[in-house]
Protein backbone atom coordinates (compact mmCIF):
# COMPACT_ATOMS: atom_id res chain seq x y z
CA UNK A 1 0.00 0.00 0.00
CA UNK A 2 1.83 3.39 -0.54
CA UNK A 3 0.59 6.60 1.21
CA UNK A 4 0.91 10.09 1.41
CA UNK A 5 0.97 12.55 4.32
CA UNK A 6 -0.06 15.57 3.60
CA UNK A 7 1.01 18.45 6.04
CA UNK A 8 1.84 21.81 6.19
CA UNK A 9 3.37 20.77 10.15
CA UNK A 10 6.27 18.04 10.22
CA UNK A 11 9.58 17.51 12.21
CA UNK A 12 12.36 18.77 12.68
CA UNK A 13 9.72 21.67 13.28
CA UNK A 14 8.83 21.39 17.75
CA UNK A 15 4.91 20.91 17.86
CA UNK A 16 2.32 18.34 19.20
CA UNK A 17 1.46 18.09 15.36
CA UNK A 18 4.74 17.50 14.07
CA UNK A 19 5.82 14.98 16.85
CA UNK A 20 2.06 13.19 16.18
CA UNK A 21 2.41 12.83 12.02
CA UNK A 22 5.90 12.02 12.29
CA UNK A 23 5.63 8.96 14.70
CA UNK A 24 2.19 8.15 12.43
CA UNK A 25 4.88 7.71 9.40
CA UNK A 26 6.73 5.78 10.64
CA UNK A 27 4.11 3.64 12.42
CA UNK A 28 2.75 2.94 9.56
CA UNK A 29 5.96 2.08 7.47
CA UNK A 30 6.81 0.07 9.79
CA UNK A 31 3.23 -2.27 8.66
CA UNK A 32 4.58 -2.35 5.38
CA UNK A 33 3.09 0.63 4.06
CA UNK A 34 4.77 2.85 1.77
CA UNK A 35 5.20 6.24 3.28
CA UNK A 36 5.92 9.95 1.90
CA UNK A 37 5.15 12.59 3.34
CA UNK A 38 4.90 15.59 1.48
CA UNK A 39 5.42 18.98 3.63
CA UNK A 40 6.43 22.45 3.43
CA UNK A 41 10.50 23.68 4.54
CA UNK A 42 10.58 23.71 8.24
CA UNK A 43 9.82 27.29 9.35
CA UNK A 44 7.29 27.18 12.17
CA UNK A 45 6.49 28.86 14.64
CA UNK A 46 9.34 31.81 13.77
CA UNK A 47 8.45 31.90 9.89
CA UNK A 48 12.42 31.52 9.26
CA UNK A 49 13.12 28.91 7.51
CA UNK A 50 15.40 26.42 9.46
CA UNK A 51 19.34 25.69 8.35
CA UNK A 52 20.10 23.46 6.11
CA UNK A 53 17.02 24.13 4.64
CA UNK A 54 16.41 26.31 1.26
CA UNK A 55 13.16 27.51 0.05
CA UNK A 56 13.51 25.59 -3.30
CA UNK A 57 10.27 24.45 -5.05
CA UNK A 58 10.65 21.08 -4.19
CA UNK A 59 13.33 18.87 -2.31
CA UNK A 60 13.86 15.20 -1.42
CA UNK A 61 15.07 13.53 1.62
CA UNK A 62 14.33 10.38 3.84
CA UNK A 63 14.17 10.50 7.29
CA UNK A 64 13.62 6.84 9.43
CA UNK A 65 12.69 5.20 6.68
CA UNK A 66 10.13 7.60 5.10
CA UNK A 67 10.36 9.67 1.86
CA UNK A 68 9.85 12.89 2.90
CA UNK A 69 9.11 15.99 -0.13
CA UNK A 70 9.36 19.36 0.41
CA UNK A 71 7.76 22.15 -1.53
CA UNK A 72 8.22 25.91 -1.47
CA UNK A 73 6.11 28.13 0.89
CA UNK A 74 5.95 31.54 2.02
CA UNK A 75 7.18 32.02 5.63
CA UNK A 76 5.69 33.69 8.05
CA UNK A 77 5.53 33.34 11.94
CA UNK A 78 2.16 32.00 13.82
CA UNK A 79 0.67 35.32 14.29
CA UNK A 80 -1.11 38.17 11.93
CA UNK A 81 -3.93 36.63 10.32
CA UNK A 82 -3.23 38.02 6.56
CA UNK A 83 0.58 36.73 6.85
CA UNK A 84 -0.91 33.06 8.28
CA UNK A 85 -2.96 32.99 5.32
CA UNK A 86 -0.47 33.87 2.89
CA UNK A 87 1.73 31.15 4.70
CA UNK A 88 -1.24 28.45 3.94
CA UNK A 89 -2.25 29.18 0.87
CA UNK A 90 1.23 29.01 -0.74
CA UNK A 91 1.62 25.75 0.36
CA UNK A 92 -1.49 24.71 -0.57
CA UNK A 93 -0.51 25.16 -4.32
CA UNK A 94 2.80 24.26 -4.38
CA UNK A 95 2.22 21.20 -2.91
CA UNK A 96 -0.28 20.61 -5.65
CA UNK A 97 1.72 21.91 -8.55
CA UNK A 98 4.47 19.36 -6.96
CA UNK A 99 2.58 16.61 -6.37
CA UNK A 100 4.13 14.82 -9.01
CA UNK A 101 7.45 14.86 -6.81
CA UNK A 102 5.34 12.42 -4.34
CA UNK A 103 5.03 9.97 -6.87
CA UNK A 104 1.95 7.32 -6.75
CA UNK A 105 -0.07 6.67 -3.70
CA UNK A 106 -3.40 4.70 -3.38
CA UNK A 107 -4.76 6.96 -0.34
CA UNK A 108 -4.02 10.72 0.66
CA UNK A 109 -3.82 11.60 4.28
CA UNK A 110 -4.57 15.41 4.40
CA UNK A 111 -3.90 17.18 7.78
CA UNK A 112 -6.33 20.04 8.74
CA UNK A 113 -5.93 22.64 9.73
CA UNK A 114 -4.48 24.62 7.67
CA UNK A 115 -8.22 24.47 5.48
CA UNK A 116 -6.82 25.40 1.98
CA UNK A 117 -4.20 22.49 2.32
CA UNK A 118 -7.48 20.44 2.88
CA UNK A 119 -9.27 21.88 0.05
CA UNK A 120 -5.58 21.54 -2.16
CA UNK A 121 -5.63 18.23 -1.21
CA UNK A 122 -9.59 17.46 -3.41
CA UNK A 123 -7.18 17.63 -6.91
CA UNK A 124 -3.71 16.36 -5.02
CA UNK A 125 -5.74 13.06 -4.15
CA UNK A 126 -7.57 13.19 -7.46
CA UNK A 127 -4.61 13.48 -9.51
CA UNK A 128 -3.41 10.44 -7.81
CA UNK A 129 -6.25 8.44 -8.29
CA UNK A 130 -6.33 7.82 -4.76
CA UNK A 131 -8.57 8.24 -1.83
CA UNK A 132 -8.65 10.86 0.34
CA UNK A 133 -8.89 10.77 4.18
CA UNK A 134 -9.08 13.68 6.14
CA UNK A 135 -7.43 13.99 9.85
CA UNK A 136 -9.61 16.77 11.84
CA UNK A 137 -7.62 17.46 14.48
CA UNK A 138 -9.05 21.13 15.07
CA UNK A 139 -12.51 22.12 13.97
CA UNK A 140 -11.34 25.01 11.50
CA UNK A 141 -13.32 27.71 11.02
CA UNK A 142 -15.33 27.39 14.38
CA UNK A 143 -11.90 27.76 16.17
CA UNK A 144 -11.25 30.53 14.24
CA UNK A 145 -14.45 32.34 14.90
CA UNK A 146 -14.53 30.82 18.68
CA UNK A 147 -10.98 32.70 18.80
CA UNK A 148 -12.02 35.80 17.04
CA UNK A 149 -9.38 35.72 14.44
CA UNK A 150 -11.69 35.26 12.05
CA UNK A 151 -14.89 37.62 11.77
CA UNK A 152 -15.68 38.58 8.51
CA UNK A 153 -19.50 37.04 7.48
CA UNK A 154 -18.49 36.60 3.96
CA UNK A 155 -15.28 34.85 4.66
CA UNK A 156 -16.80 32.30 7.41
CA UNK A 157 -18.93 31.17 4.69
CA UNK A 158 -16.59 30.93 2.17
CA UNK A 159 -14.39 28.84 4.59
CA UNK A 160 -17.36 26.29 5.73
CA UNK A 161 -18.08 25.80 2.09
CA UNK A 162 -14.62 24.59 1.28
CA UNK A 163 -14.57 22.70 4.56
CA UNK A 164 -17.53 21.02 3.19
CA UNK A 165 -16.26 20.21 -0.08
CA UNK A 166 -13.42 18.79 1.68
CA UNK A 167 -15.62 16.55 3.65
CA UNK A 168 -18.04 15.76 0.41
CA UNK A 169 -14.14 14.48 -1.38
CA UNK A 170 -12.97 12.24 1.65
CA UNK A 171 -13.45 8.65 1.18
CA UNK A 172 -12.89 8.80 5.62
CA UNK A 173 -12.51 11.39 8.20
CA UNK A 174 -10.63 10.75 11.49
CA UNK A 175 -10.64 13.35 14.16
CA UNK A 176 -9.70 12.64 17.77
CA UNK A 177 -12.33 13.30 19.74
CA UNK A 178 -15.55 12.75 20.62
CA UNK A 179 -16.85 16.56 20.77
CA UNK A 180 -15.72 16.40 17.05
CA UNK A 181 -16.72 13.70 15.88
CA UNK A 182 -20.22 14.77 16.97
CA UNK A 183 -19.69 18.06 15.66
CA UNK A 184 -18.62 16.26 12.22
CA UNK A 185 -21.98 14.02 12.40
CA UNK A 186 -23.87 17.32 12.26
CA UNK A 187 -22.54 18.14 8.85
CA UNK A 188 -24.29 16.22 6.14
CA UNK A 189 -21.21 16.43 4.43
CA UNK A 190 -19.14 14.18 6.94
CA UNK A 191 -22.01 11.87 8.20
CA UNK A 192 -21.18 8.17 7.86
CA UNK A 193 -17.66 8.96 7.10
CA UNK A 194 -16.21 9.60 10.63
CA UNK A 195 -13.84 7.65 12.32
CA UNK A 196 -13.01 8.61 15.66
CA UNK A 197 -9.45 7.67 16.70
CA UNK A 198 -8.13 8.83 20.43
CA UNK A 199 -4.93 10.80 20.93
CA UNK A 200 -1.88 8.29 21.55
CA UNK A 201 1.60 8.31 23.39
CA UNK A 202 4.70 5.97 23.33
CA UNK A 203 4.86 4.82 27.06
CA UNK A 204 8.60 3.68 26.22
CA UNK A 205 9.62 7.12 25.60
CA UNK A 206 8.59 8.58 28.89
CA UNK A 207 10.28 6.44 31.63
CA UNK A 208 8.60 6.56 34.68
CA UNK A 209 11.20 8.67 37.57
CA UNK A 210 10.73 8.22 41.24
CA UNK A 211 8.65 11.46 42.67
CA UNK A 212 10.56 13.50 44.65
CA UNK A 213 9.29 14.07 48.38
CA UNK A 214 10.93 17.18 49.19
CA UNK A 215 12.08 20.45 47.64
CA UNK A 216 11.06 22.55 45.57
CA UNK A 217 7.32 21.63 43.68
CA UNK A 218 7.98 21.88 40.12
CA UNK A 219 5.33 22.12 38.05
CA UNK A 220 5.66 21.73 33.90
CA UNK A 221 3.49 23.34 31.25
CA UNK A 222 5.25 21.92 27.80
CA UNK A 223 3.51 22.74 24.85
CA UNK A 224 2.39 25.20 22.32
CA UNK A 225 1.85 29.05 24.38
CA UNK A 226 -0.58 29.99 21.53
CA UNK A 227 -4.16 31.54 21.77
CA UNK A 228 -6.10 28.16 22.44
CA UNK A 229 -4.23 27.40 25.55
CA UNK A 230 -4.42 30.68 27.13
CA UNK A 231 -1.44 30.33 29.10
CA UNK A 232 -1.68 33.35 30.55
CA UNK A 233 -3.67 32.07 33.11
CA UNK A 234 -1.12 29.92 34.50
CA UNK A 235 1.08 33.30 34.87
CA UNK A 236 -1.82 34.74 37.02
CA UNK A 237 -1.77 31.64 39.36
CA UNK A 238 2.15 32.05 39.48
CA UNK A 239 1.87 35.86 40.28
CA UNK A 240 -0.73 34.34 43.17
CA UNK A 241 2.00 31.75 44.18
CA UNK A 242 4.67 34.16 44.36
CA UNK A 243 5.34 34.05 47.79
CA UNK A 244 5.53 30.99 48.28
CA UNK A 245 9.01 30.13 47.62
CA UNK A 246 8.30 26.16 47.00
CA UNK A 247 6.85 25.68 43.90
CA UNK A 248 8.36 26.67 40.18
CA UNK A 249 6.80 26.49 37.28
CA UNK A 250 8.52 25.98 33.67
CA UNK A 251 7.08 26.56 30.53
CA UNK A 252 8.34 25.06 27.62
CA UNK A 253 7.56 25.85 24.44
CA UNK A 254 6.27 28.96 22.16
CA UNK A 255 3.61 30.49 19.93
CA UNK A 256 1.89 33.09 19.15
CA UNK A 257 1.36 34.56 23.05
CA UNK A 258 5.39 33.50 23.88
CA UNK A 259 6.62 37.08 23.09
CA UNK A 260 3.81 39.17 24.85
CA UNK A 261 4.14 36.79 28.30
CA UNK A 262 8.25 37.18 28.23
CA UNK A 263 7.52 41.05 27.97
CA UNK A 264 5.00 40.47 31.28
CA UNK A 265 7.70 38.31 33.44
CA UNK A 266 10.28 40.59 32.79
CA UNK A 267 8.76 43.78 33.68
CA UNK A 268 7.01 42.29 36.84
CA UNK A 269 9.74 40.37 37.94
CA UNK A 270 8.08 37.36 39.01
CA UNK A 271 11.23 34.82 39.65
CA UNK A 272 9.29 31.37 40.14
CA UNK A 273 8.29 31.27 36.61
CA UNK A 274 10.99 30.01 33.97
CA UNK A 275 10.42 30.17 30.31
CA UNK A 276 12.57 27.87 28.13
CA UNK A 277 11.21 28.40 24.68
CA UNK A 278 10.90 26.11 21.83
CA UNK A 279 12.25 22.58 23.19
CA UNK A 280 13.28 19.95 20.78
CA UNK A 281 10.61 17.31 21.17
CA UNK A 282 12.85 14.62 22.52
CA UNK A 283 13.58 16.84 25.49
CA UNK A 284 10.11 16.71 26.35
CA UNK A 285 10.10 13.43 28.63
CA UNK A 286 13.68 14.30 30.57
CA UNK A 287 11.84 17.56 31.53
CA UNK A 288 8.93 15.72 32.64
CA UNK A 289 11.60 13.25 34.55
CA UNK A 290 12.37 16.33 36.52
CA UNK A 291 8.92 17.87 37.10
CA UNK A 292 7.15 16.83 39.99
CA UNK A 293 3.28 17.56 38.26
CA UNK A 294 2.14 18.93 35.22
CA UNK A 295 -0.46 21.67 33.78
CA UNK A 296 -2.40 21.78 31.15
CA UNK A 297 -4.47 24.93 29.78
CA UNK A 298 -7.51 25.31 27.35
CA UNK A 299 -9.05 28.65 27.00
CA UNK A 300 -12.72 28.75 28.33
CA UNK A 301 -14.49 28.48 24.93
CA UNK A 302 -17.51 25.96 23.91
CA UNK A 303 -15.46 24.69 21.29
CA UNK A 304 -12.52 23.65 23.31
CA UNK A 305 -14.55 21.29 25.73
CA UNK A 306 -14.52 18.78 22.72
CA UNK A 307 -10.44 18.87 23.27
CA UNK A 308 -7.99 16.61 24.22
CA UNK A 309 -4.66 17.97 24.17
CA UNK A 310 -1.58 15.63 23.12
CA UNK A 311 0.45 17.01 26.31
CA UNK A 312 -2.12 15.30 28.79
CA UNK A 313 -0.87 12.70 27.77
CA UNK A 314 1.91 12.67 27.85
CA UNK A 315 2.30 13.65 31.05
CA UNK A 316 0.06 10.76 32.03
CA UNK A 317 2.51 8.36 30.16
CA UNK A 318 5.19 10.05 32.48
CA UNK A 319 3.70 9.35 35.38
CA UNK A 320 2.99 13.00 36.62
CA UNK A 321 -0.17 14.09 37.91
CA UNK A 322 -2.00 16.71 35.61
CA UNK A 323 -3.85 20.17 36.95
CA UNK A 324 -6.18 21.00 34.36
CA UNK A 325 -7.74 23.97 33.75
CA UNK A 326 -10.49 23.01 31.58
CA UNK A 327 -13.44 22.07 30.93
CA UNK A 328 -15.13 19.04 29.18
CA UNK A 329 -13.91 15.91 27.79
CA UNK A 330 -10.36 16.62 28.68
CA UNK A 331 -12.08 17.24 32.39
CA UNK A 332 -14.10 14.15 32.04
CA UNK A 333 -10.88 11.52 31.25
CA UNK A 334 -8.86 13.25 33.84
CA UNK A 335 -11.60 12.40 36.54
CA UNK A 336 -12.67 9.05 35.14
CA UNK A 337 -9.19 7.71 35.39
CA UNK A 338 -8.25 9.71 38.46
CA UNK A 339 -4.84 10.84 37.76
CA UNK A 340 -5.23 14.43 38.48
CA UNK A 341 -7.11 17.53 39.57
CA UNK A 342 -9.70 19.98 37.27
CA UNK A 343 -10.27 23.52 37.81
CA UNK A 344 -12.29 25.55 35.79
CA UNK A 345 -10.54 27.12 32.49
CA UNK A 346 -9.46 30.59 32.81
CA UNK A 347 -9.62 30.58 36.64
CA UNK A 348 -5.94 31.42 38.21
CA UNK A 349 -7.31 31.24 41.76
CA UNK A 350 -8.50 28.50 41.18
CA UNK A 351 -6.08 27.06 39.53
CA UNK A 352 -2.84 28.32 42.42
CA UNK A 353 -4.96 26.64 45.19
CA UNK A 354 -4.81 23.29 43.18
CA UNK A 355 -1.36 23.59 42.65
CA UNK A 356 -0.64 24.63 46.05
CA UNK A 357 -2.69 21.56 47.62
CA UNK A 358 -0.42 18.91 45.16
CA UNK A 359 2.41 20.89 46.44
CA UNK A 360 1.49 20.16 50.16
CA UNK A 361 0.42 16.67 49.69
CA UNK A 362 3.01 14.39 47.91
CA UNK A 363 1.83 11.01 48.20
CA UNK A 364 -1.84 11.65 46.83
CA UNK A 365 0.41 13.23 44.14
CA UNK A 366 2.37 10.57 43.46
CA UNK A 367 -1.00 8.41 42.98
CA UNK A 368 -2.48 10.87 40.57
CA UNK A 369 0.47 9.96 38.33
CA UNK A 370 0.59 6.50 38.29
CA UNK A 371 -3.03 6.32 37.60
CA UNK A 372 -2.10 8.02 34.79
CA UNK A 373 0.64 6.15 33.98
CA UNK A 374 -1.82 2.89 33.38
CA UNK A 375 -4.39 4.49 31.63
CA UNK A 376 -2.42 5.40 29.15
CA UNK A 377 -0.47 1.77 29.12
CA UNK A 378 -4.64 0.08 29.04
CA UNK A 379 -6.10 3.02 26.21
CA UNK A 380 -3.97 5.31 25.01
CA UNK A 381 -1.02 3.41 23.36
CA UNK A 382 0.64 4.75 19.90
CA UNK A 383 0.84 1.30 18.89
CA UNK A 384 -2.83 0.78 19.41
CA UNK A 385 -3.73 3.88 16.98
CA UNK A 386 -1.45 2.96 14.55
CA UNK A 387 -3.08 -0.67 14.15
CA UNK A 388 -6.56 1.33 13.94
CA UNK A 389 -5.10 3.82 10.89
CA UNK A 390 -3.59 0.53 9.24
CA UNK A 391 -6.93 -0.97 9.28
CA UNK A 392 -8.83 1.98 8.18
CA UNK A 393 -6.36 2.23 5.35
CA UNK A 394 -6.74 -1.36 4.01
CA UNK A 395 -10.51 -0.56 4.23
CA UNK A 396 -10.54 2.45 1.97
CA UNK A 397 -7.45 2.44 -0.56
CA UNK A 398 -8.37 1.48 -3.84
Amino acid sequence: MRVTLLTHYYTPEVGAPQARLSALARGLSRRGVEVTVHTCCPHYPDGLIQQPYRNRPWQREEADGVRVIRSAVYPAPNRGFGRRIANHLSFAASALASAPAAGPADAVIVETPPLLLAGSSIAYARSKGAALIVNVSDMWPDSAVALGTLRRPRLVSAARRLEHACYRAAAAIVCPTRGIETALGEIAAARGKVHRIPPSVDPELFPVSPARRNGTFKVLYAGTVGMSQGVGTLVDAAELLSGDAGIEIVIAGDGAEGPELRRRLEGNGLHNVQMLGRVPHDRIPELYAEADAAVVLLRDKPLFEGALPTKMFEAMSAGRPLVLSAAGEAAALVQEASCGVVVPPEQPRELADALNQLAQDRDRAGELGAAGREAVVTSFSRERAFDRWYGLLTSVAP
